[in-house]
Order: C-alpha cells, then sequence, then structure tokens
C-alpha cells in the first residue's frame, strides 16, 4: 500500500531502502512503531532544509549530544517525550479548517500547543485519537489547544472520519504537505509540544497514551509554569 505526497514518498510498511533503515535506526531507536517511513525525492532530497537537519538530527534523537535534550521529570520520562532545550521557533503556518477557516499558528500565541501530524488511513494515528481527544477535554478550559494536521486528504473525508470517531479538537488540512515538510515529518503521527512564546519544547515520534497520568500532569506543568523573562 502506497501514498503520494507532493514532495515525498512514504512506502507504508514497505521494503526500505538501507538508506532509509540506517536513518530510522539513527532517528527514533526503540521509539513506538510508526505508520509510515519517509523517503526523499528529486531535488527536495537535496534542499532539505538546515533547520530541519538540526531539528531531528540533533534535538529530536536522545543519543546525540544529549546535554541539549533530556526527560525533565517522570512524566516526560514515561511519555518518551524528548524535550528540545535550544529556542527554536516553531515554523509559521496558515491552514484551513474542516468549515474553511483558515487558522494561523501564530493565533495560538500565550498557549501551549500540541501539534499532532496524521491521517485517517494510518493504524497508530487512529489508536492515539481517543487518548487525545481525553486530554483535549482535560484542558481545553485552560491556555492550551490542540491542532490536528492532516496530510494530503480531503475535507470531506476528515469530516466524516472526526465524527464517526466523536472528536471535538480542531483539525486542519495540510492539503499540499507544504506544513509537515517545514515540520520535517517523515512518519506519522508526529507531535510536537510548543510553549507559550512559539518555541518548540519537545517531540514525540509514533503513537502515545496521551491520557495517562503522567501525561496529564506533564501538560499541567506546562501551564502552570510562567515564561521565562
Amino acid at each position: 500500500m502506497r501514498r503520494y505526497f507532493s514532495r515525498f514518498e512514504f512506502d507504508l510498511y514497505g521494503p526500505l531502502s538501507e538508506n532509509k533503515i540506517a536513518i530510522h535506526k539513527q532517528m527514533v531507536g526503540n521509539r513506538p512503531s510508526h505508520c509510515v517511513e519517509e523517503q526523499m525525492v528529486g531535488k527536495h532530497a537535496r534542499t532539505f532544509s538546515l533547520f530541519l537537519v538540526t531539528l531531528f538530527s540533533v534535538f529530536l534523537n536522545p543519543l546525540i549530544l544529549p546535554s541539549r535534550v533530556h526527560a525533565d521529570g517522570h512524566f516526560w520520562g514515561a511519555l518518551a517525550i524528548v524535550r528540545i532545550d535550544e529556542k527554536l521557533m516553531a515554523p509559521s503556518f496558515t491552514l484551513k479548517d474542516l468549515n474553511g477557516q483558515e487558522m494561523k499558528l501564530e493565533d495560538q500565541r500565550g498557549k501551549i500547543i500540541f501539534l499532532n501530524f496524521w491521517a485517517t488511513w494510518c493504524p497508530p494515528c487512529r489508536d492515539e485519537m481517543p487518548s487525545m481527544e481525553k486530554l483535549y477535554t482535560e484542558f481545553k478550559g485552560r491556555d492550551f489547544t490542540m491542532l490536528a494536521v492532516d496530510l494530503q486528504e480531503g475535507a470531506k473525508k476528515v469530516k466524516a472520519f472526526k465524527e464517526r470517531f466523536k472528536l471535538n479538537f480542531p483539525i486542519l488540512l495540510d492539503s499540499d504537505g507544504e506544513v509537515a515538510l517545514k515540520y520535517g515529518v517523515f512518519s506519522i503521527p508526529t507531535t510536537y509540544l510548543i510553549d507559550r512564546e512559539g518555541y518548540l519544547i519537545g517531540g514525540a515520534l509514533g503513537p502515545r497514551d496521551w491520557a495517562t497520568k503522567e501525561a496529564f500532569e506533564l501538560f499541567d506543568h506546562l501551564l502552570i509554569t510562567k515564561p521565562n523573562p
């Protein structure tokens, strides 16, 4: 089974080249299984941004430069979230929701943002959706928002999925894969945590149970922690 993005070719549970396997082992180690693997194609493999190379080869890989990343507290470690200590601004974007309304990432400043990349055809993505809904329900009344970015699927299909699984958190449509490209998404689900000032503070490759006690403690901790002056 194969899906194509405008700038990527994804193989779902298909054969991997030696290079892809090496990258996968270096990047994720023993992390939970992912739905897809990525292979850059054409000229985009040569123009992969320095930001993404830095982010994924250094900051989301705990085996490289460990002094720059750490699991701070049992809730970070229990969720296998890599904490990003460098001041890396989350790439800006504007996407439409399922009703065709535009949403700018910058409009969410002042909130803790849970940014998740997914697709309806991805089994691990579907597996973590119920726990995401519980997390959203728990914290939506505070300075917290959840943005689930669907990759290259139509609004009608995604809306039917949302209704079927009774999801209430905001879903955005990355129709051409440009936002996934900005964030270096090579497998889904991929989740980023963004602080009130718009900086990336954590990343998770693969599905998680976001309804655990540790997950609730993590987001409660993030919400009560005041920004650095």
